[in-house]
């Protein structure tokens, strides 16, 4: 799974199932135009929009000062799009904002920063945005509005307060009126948790419909598993099995290729130039090959020497050019990589170095290259006290178009376990902990469970549940403890 930085922006319509009751075209029709200014201000911004779900919208931004510029680019297009709107079919975004280090999966983005941003969406006006502090710490002094300070706020299954704030628009007095009217137009909602994977209820509703109007079209009740007790009013749920699966134990880590040994050329002695070269830099050479010939001049006397490299290897850093004066204290022109062997040079934390131990197996992958085998050949004892980080290096095994001085990060394989594994988006983090919710005769069971390892979309569930027992697919807070659900096999 690949982990990245970003400031997300999670916006949701205010009161959009009593619109669609009310009016369903014309709302549908409003939606997507909406959507299209909201997708357009992204994209002008350098962002990307990665969910979409009914009538919620999730975006992510390589720069929290562009991703709150859009943010407000997009409410005051919409505010004036909704002044020529009667107030009922006034369609207004509530958005939230945060800075977070989130896991890319198949495109989608998951983790705390996503449900930080969707939460904070929640206790935002309509028409309003609200923002946790990491954002309020980078855009401050950087754009056209203010902030209000809310304070630490307790949203829900986000186990730590987060501290928010309230974008004040310059022009507050002028769509004061708008803003209040907008309040009135609609009716909060209760919000819908994006968990683990983010998918808010309105996806399994949109599947519930689909394969509802397949089953009835042929004539058919919809398929149910064994359990549901056919309560018309039951709400349709993806559902799995827990199954066997096998999880890597491994440690990430980052830092720059370097040679595993390299050797300096020059001459013994001073007040040589360099007459020609005969080997250029990244050639690879035998030991004794002629790298390049010297001359040196003694009165009359002109002595003509070969400068030939010591070991086999690469040659790396050259600075050779012909009549350059070089001598044995002078910077060496050529640079050998013993052998032409690479590692990675990095720097892991206190947690990690108790994990690490030579010679595990790794994978390493430089900067716009594909992955290459590895060895971990050495591990600091000791950690700066500084940084509280040790040193590492990763030996490469495998010959690749490697270059010394590039970026790479690398995996570490320390151990598999095999085990039971649930979908990451079944796991929920509650008050007291993560919980899955179970299928127990047709009803929801919360049932607490101990997690570990990650593998892809799937998460190790080391207590707490059994094999094939039954579990939703895609939890959220829409569900409740005792509820009546129709299973949907996925």
């Amino acid at each position: 799974m690949k982990r990245t930085i970003a400031a997300i922006l999670a916006a949701d319509v205010v009161g959009y199932s009593r619109l669609i009751a009310e009016d369903e075209e014309g709302t549908i029709r409003r939606l997507a135009e909406h959507g299209d200014v909201f997708r357009s201000f992204v994209q002008d911004h350098g962002g990307r929009v990665f969910n979409t779900a009914g009538d919620s919208i999730l975006a992510e931004f390589p720069s929290a000062v562009e991703a709150m510029r859009a943010a407000i680019a997009i409410q005051e297009a919409l505010l004036g799009r909704n002044r020529e709107l009667e107030p009922a079919r006034r369609l207004a975004y509530r958005m939230g904002m945060t800075i977070g280090d989130v896991v890319e999966v198949k495109g989608d983005l998951l983790g705390d920063g996503v449900n930080i941003a969707a939460r904070l969406e929640g206790i935002a006006e309509p028409g309003g945005i609200c923002v946790a502090r990491s954002i309020h710490e980078a855009v401050s002094n950087k754009v056209s509005v203010s902030f209000r300070d809310l304070g630490p706020q307790r949203l829900k299954n986000i186990p730590r307060p987060v501290h928010a704030f309230r974008v004040v628009w310059p022009d507050a007095d002028i769509d004061a009126g708008l803003r209040v009217r907008l309040r009135g137009a609609v009716s909060r909602r209760p919000i819908i948790s994006l968990t683990l994977t983010g998918l808010p209820l309105i996806v399994v509703a949109v599947l519930w419909v689909a394969l509802a109007g397949y089953w009835q079209g042929r004539g058919d009740a919809f398929p149910q598993e064994e359990g549901a007790d056919g309560d018309p009013d039951a709400l349709p749920v993806s559902v799995v099995k827990a199954v066997g699966a096998c999880f890597k134990d491994q440690v990430r880590l980052s830092g720059v290729i370097v040679p595993h040994k390299d050797v300096d050329v020059r001459p013994e002695d001073d007040g040589f130039s360099i007459v020609s070269l005969d080997a250029a830099p990244l050639v690879t050479v035998t030991a004794g090959q002629t790298l390049a010939y010297l001359s040196k001049s003694s009165g009359a006397k002109r002595t003509v020497v070969t400068l030939r490299s010591p070991v086999a290897g690469i040659v790396g850093r050259s600075s050779a050019q012909p009549g350059t004066v070089i001598s044995a204290t002078s910077p060496a022109p050529f640079q050998i990589i013993a052998e032409g062997v690479y590692e990675l040079a990095a720097e892991a934390s206190l947690s990690a170095l108790a994990r690490l131990s030579p010679g595990q197996r790794a994978w390493v992958t430089p900067l716009g290259t594909g992955e290459l085998k590895g060895r971990v050949r050495t591990v600091s004892e000791t950690a700066d006290p500084v940084s509280q980080t040790g040193r590492v290096r990763i030996q490469l095994t495998e010959e690749g178009d490697v270059r010394q001085g590039t970026f790479a990060s690398a995996v570490v394989d320390i151990a598999e376990r095999c085990g039971i594994g649930v979908p990451l988006s079944a796991v929920m983090i509650g008050d007291e902990g993560r919980f899955v919710y179970v299928l127990d005769s047709g009803r929801l069971a919360a049932r607490p469970v101990v997690t570990g390892l990650t593998a892809d979309d799937m998460i190790e569930v080391q207590s707490g549940l059994g094999r094939q027992e039954t579990v939703v697919a895609r939890a959220g807070a829409f569900l409740r403890e005792g509820a009546t659900i129709k299973p949907v096999s996925e």
